[in-house]
This record gives structure tokens, C-alpha cells and sequence, in this order.
């Protein structure tokens, strides 16, 4: 064999070496992690308002509950947050993902998880025997969570009445079952929220940690935001709710460019306060606006004003490509 066949095979043999070594690696890797922290969720009747409040507009009740979705915009439904709906490719998970029991179910629920545990399941994507999680629980946007808003989550999810549900397991397509692994990232000390009177760093803390960001900026097939489209919507959605596509909540005229303050808020007090079923075969909405008419004006205030100052995109979207034209 001559010389440079013989380098060949070497550098071959030395790649793929590497790369064995690394398929097994990541095979094998453990997600980034830190042992739960000791904070204690106590409760006071303040807290445990703020806990609710933040339960219903971060979207805690709107995943972790069934909704029923012949109603307009789904409202959940009761035993909330013992168990929702699963999700699959329809909106974008490559498997499907369902989410877990929050009630204080001591076999099924949180009931023997500590309040450490909870609160790093909910800001750091770790599980309580280690497991990462799929990013569809928004661990990312919800590590902005102050510690005393996150306390304030758990100490109102302990007040959730017990019942027994074990969610099923993901099932996630190759190669995601390694890639999660790599996707946790732990948090590296105490988290303050900024101050109200700072429009818009609090507009950026509620629109990140209530799921607004997360749905209305494109997001690639690990659901991860695409830089350079936020707020741009048209992520689409499939279920029992029909096709429906995230709205462009940017600042051009294809967006947000055209509405006030007071239209901005109107919206959700108008959308939120409709009950009755839908049509049947007619399309319905994703967007939980019986839970997101919790808001506060001043808080939708503070929203508005973030989101207009935001980049503007010009983008037209077909909220509902499906329904029927006139």
C-alpha cells in the first residue's frame, strides 16, 4: 500500500473514530443540571393571588388542562391542570408531547416533588429524576421569571386538589431524544424582575414568560425562535380547534401598526368575554383569550407599548387558511 493511500485510510479511520466517539457521547450525555434549590414556597393570601394570576396568563392552566375546544377559544376545563391535551406534529412537535399532572397527586402530580424541584422543572427544562424536557414547556422564556413570581406559581399549584393521571411518555422522532439533551440550561443565580416603571424591560418579562414570544415568532422544527422574526407570527396550528396560524403582532401596518392602545385592550376583553360553542365544522382559535382576559389593562398597556416599539415586519397573515371564504 503506498504512503498517501496508507495517510488516507488513517485520516478515515481517525474520523470515524471521532465520530463514534461522539455518536456515544451523545447517546449517552447527561443534560446541563443543578441540584434543586432549597427556596420554600410559602403562602399568603398576596402570593398565592399573584400565583393564580400568573398561573392563568403564563399559560400553566391553558397546557396543563383538557379545553374544549366546541367552545370558542377553548376554555380549559375542569380538574385544571390534571391533564391536557397532547401535542403532535399538528403544531409543530416532531413526536408527540403530553403534558404532565401539576395537581398534588403524590403518585401521578407534584405532590412529591419538592417546591426546588417544581421551580426547576419550570425555569431549567430538568425533570425530578433528572429527565430533560421538551421544549414545548417554554423553560427557555420562563427562566425570566423572577424568583418570587415562579414561588408565587408553585404556591398556587399546591393549592391544586389531587388527581390521579399519569401523563404518557414523549415520543419523540430521531434524532430529538439526543438533541433535548443539549437544550437545558441551568440558571446561574437569583432572578429579579425589572421594574414596572421600565415600559420596556417589564413588556419584555410579561410577553416572554406568558407564552406571547413563544407563539407569535417563527420558530424552526426544535421550536426554537428564528432570529430576526420575532413578533412576525404565522406559526400554523393544527387540532380540534381547525388550522390556525399566530397573528403579526409587530408594529407595520400588517400587524399592530394600525391599532391603539384602547383597540389593543379591547380585543381581549371582547374575545375573552364570548362563550357558547362553535359551529360545528366551523374554525376556532388556539389564542386562550378567556385566560389572557386576566390581564391587567395596565398590564396589556405595558404589552402594547413593548410590541410597538419592536422591529416591524411586513408580513400578511392567514390566521385561519382554512375557513371558508364569502
Amino acid at each position: 500500500m503506498s504512503i498517501l493511500k496508507k495517510l488516507a485510510l488513517s485520516i478515515v479511520l481517525v474520523v470515524a473514530g471521532g465520530l463514534s466517539a461522539f455518536a456515544g457521547f451523545a447517546f449517552f450525555a447527561r443534560p446541563l443540571s443543578r441540584p434543586p434549590q432549597a427556596l420554600k414556597a410559602t403562602s399568603s393570601p398576596e402570593r398565592l393571588a399573584r400565583g393564580e394570576y400568573l398561573a392563568n396568563t403564563t399559560g400553566c392552566l391553558d397546557c396543563h388542562s383538557k379545553r374544549d375546544f366546541k367552545r370558542y377559544a377553548g376554555p380549559p376545563v375542569a380538574p385544571l391542570g390534571a391533564h391536557g391535551d397532547c401535542f403532535d406534529k399538528g403544531v409543530g412537535v416532531p413526536g408527540v408531547v403530553c403534558p404532565p399532572n401539576l395537581t398534588s397527586d403524590k403518585e401521578t402530580g407534584l405532590g412529591a416533588w419538592t417546591d426546588g424541584e417544581i421551580l426547576r422543572a419550570m425555569r431549567e427544562g430538568i425533570a425530578k429524576d433528572g429527565r430533560p424536557l421538551f421544549p414545548l414547556m417554554p423553560y427557555g422564556d420562563l427562566r425570566s421569571l423572577s424568583d418570587e413570581d415562579a414561588l408565587a406559581i408553585v404556591a398556587f399549584l399546591r393549592t391544586l386538589p389531587p388527581v390521579a393521571y399519569k401523563a404518557p411518555a414523549p415520543r419523540l422522532d430521531f434524532p430529538m431524544p439526543i438533541v433535548v439533551r443539549f437544550i437545558p440550561k441551568p440558571l446561574d443565580g437569583p432572578v429579579s424582575a425589572p421594574p414596572r416603571s421600565d415600559v420596556q424591560a417589564y413588556g419584555k418579562y410579561i410577553t416572554t414568560t406568558s407564552g406571547c414570544l413563544f407563539c407569535h415568532t417563527t420558530a424552526d422544527e426544535r421550536m426554537m425562535p428564528i432570529p430576526g422574526r420575532e413578533w412576525a407570527g404565522n406559526n400554523e396550528f393544527r387540532g380540534p380547534w381547525g388550522v390556525v396560524r399566530s397573528a403579526n403582532l409587530s408594529p407595520h401596518e400588517s400587524g399592530l401598526g394600525g391599532k391603539t392602545k384602547d383597540n389593543f385592550i379591547g380585543l381581549f376583553r371582547a374575545f375573552g368575554a364570548v362563550e357558547g360553542e362553535v359551529a360545528q365544522g366551523a374554525q376556532n382559535t388556539v389564542m386562550p383569550w378567556a385566560l389572557y382576559n386576566r390581564f391587567t389593562d395596565e398590564d396589556l398597556g405595558i404589552v402594547y407599548d413593548y410590541l410597538k416599539a419592536q422591529k416591524p415586519i411586513a408580513i400578511t397573515v392567514d390566521k385561519f387558511p382554512k375557513a371558508p371564504r364569502g
